[in-house]
């Protein structure tokens, strides 16, 4: 009876010891555990600076919801066994170069919510090959450093929405193989180059959504074969190409609502990619031409996407007083209006393509030119236009034109450009 006695008194201190808290050596404001894992918690504790003494056996250090404005270099350098680092909702400005050095077993990093953390160093991760996800939401950033993601190799879920970056550098995320999750919504990205998205050849999800983007480049796309989501709604876009999409093989899930597409022959490659497409998408509202908005561009038929805009013009004015009413102005120097080619018409409308002479250089236009009726604007070219020219001569050139363009292929956009 009494070694029974004495083992479950011995039983009972082991639980004790490692239910309860481990004060010794405890930072103050903080509450220190050693089951499951080593931790020191010390958030919403009102700290102005990261504690010191932290137990060097730590693997999980809890610091949110403070104050903290600095990670020092020497903040962390003595606990190489932490795995799991979350100081979100604090004041960080500033970020010493070596603040993670050392801590070579660093799974999870998130310094998220630290609204005046504007400027990363190109080498605050370096050395971290074991981190898995890494959090960078609403932190007020406007750019990313060169190599400011190099060796993360381990690297699986990248959070980066809700700040200000305006672009991001080609082959930001090539080291980045093992990624499958990246969060860039919120932002004001404007164009996807071909080589941003590079290195990205196990992602799994891609949210874009709410940027400014105007236009995805044909090769954008290209590593990422195996994303099964991908947001675009609510950006700029007018138009996307099917060669861009082409590569998006195991897509399922795709969301391009809130945009301003073109719906006319320069939307044919898109319309024809998402015959082939067997996934579940939003609406693609049209914008343009008027007889065409609301409608689905997925449910047109192809004698719909047969015609084209008359003028370029057309395209401006439309597009333009769009983006005043929500605020956000277009210059008529912006890419997307460089990137909205003029195509051929269906042959029983010929007649109404524009010698590309007749139509006055869009950089001529300014804001007393560009009126508040599409239809105002269409007459006034026509008008210019029947006067350069006599019908005879319209009908005779249109022809010649579109009769040799019959040749081509549908296939890209620029093949849809008569110049």
């Amino acid at each position: 009876i009494l070694q029974k006695c004495v083992c479950g008194h011995l039983l009972c201190l082991v639980l004790w010891f490692n239910l309860v808290p481990v004060m010794n050596g405890c930072p103050a404001k903080c509450v220190c555990y050693s089951e499951p894992r080593p931790t020191v918690a010390c958030q919403q504790q009102g700290l102005f600076s990261i504690p010191t003494e932290i137990p060097v056996r730590s693997q999980r250090i809890f610091l949110q919801s403070n104050k903290l404005t600095v990670v020092r270099s020497t903040s962390f350098s003595s606990v190489h066994n932490l795995t799991v680092l979350w100081m979100y909702s604090n004041n960080i400005s500033h970020i010493e170069a070596g603040a993670f050095y050392g801590l070579e077993r660093l799974e999870e990093l998130d310094i998220g919510d630290n609204s005046n953390l504007r400027i990363i160093s190109p080498t605050a991760f370096r050395g971290l090959t074991k981190l898995h996800t890494l959090h960078l939401h609403r932190c007020g950033l406007s750019e990313l450093p060169v190599g400011v993601f190099r060796g993360l190799f381990s690297l699986q879920y990248l959070y980066l929405q809700d700040n200000n970056l305006l672009a991001l550098h080609d082959d930001t995320f090539l080291d980045l193989a093992n990624l499958t999750y990246l969060f860039i919504h919120n932002n004001k990205i404007k164009v996807v180059t071909d080589h941003m998205l590079r290195g990205l050849i196990n992602l799994d999800r891609l949210l874009l959504h709410q940027n400014r983007i105007i236009h995805v480049q044909q090769q954008a796309f290209n590593d990422l074969g195996k994303l099964t989501t991908l947001f675009l709604f609510f950006n700029n876009l007018t138009m996307l190409t099917g060669e861009a999409m082409n590569p998006l093989v195991s897509l399922q899930y795709l969301r391009l609502n809130g945009n301003q597409w073109i719906c006319d022959c320069r939307a044919r490659p898109l319309w024809d990619w998402f015959k082939r497409f067997k996934g579940s998408s939003s609406e693609l509202e049209c914008h343009i031409p008027t007889s065409l908005t609301g409608k689905d561009l997925k449910r047109l038929k192809s004698d719909d996407l047969e015609g084209c805009v008359d003028s370029p013009s057309e395209v401006q004015t439309s597009i333009f007083n769009t983006k005043a009413r929500s605020g956000k102005f277009l210059s008529l120097d912006d890419p997307l209006v460089e990137s909205i080619p003029r195509c051929c018409l269906s042959d029983n409308d010929k007649s109404s393509i524009i010698s590309s002479k007749s139509l006055p250089d869009p950089s001529s236009y300014n804001s007393r030119q560009i009126t508040n009726n599409p239809l105002k604007e269409k007459e006034n070219i026509s008008n210019r236009r029947s006067r350069a020219e006599s019908p005879k001569q319209t009908q005779r050139s249109s022809n010649n034109f579109c009769r040799a363009r019959k040749s081509l292929i549908w296939t890209k956009a620029s093949s849809y450009h008569c110049s």
